[in-house]
């Protein structure tokens, strides 16, 4: 996903530094932001909250869309 990744980047981030952040390796983060794996629903809310991306832009199978959000 783009965004973590500019988020990341933005920040100086390491790719095992903003893992870290939310508990899974520099790996698994590397895989959200290339879209290799994707965010599971348990993780969204953690990484929503620490990167200002919205629920529903990191999981809208789970989370809905903007329209449902409101």
């Amino acid at each position: 996903m783009e965004k973590i990744k500019h988020w990341r980047t933005e920040r100086s981030l390491s790719i095992e530094a903003a893992g870290a952040l939310v508990g899974v390796s520099g790996v698994q983060w590397h895989r959200y932001e290339n879209g290799t794996r994707r965010i599971p629903a348990e993780k969204a809310p953690s990484i929503s909250k620490l990167t200002g991306v919205p629920l529903h832009e990191i999981r809208p199978d789970v989370f809905g869309t903007a329209e449902n959000a409101a």
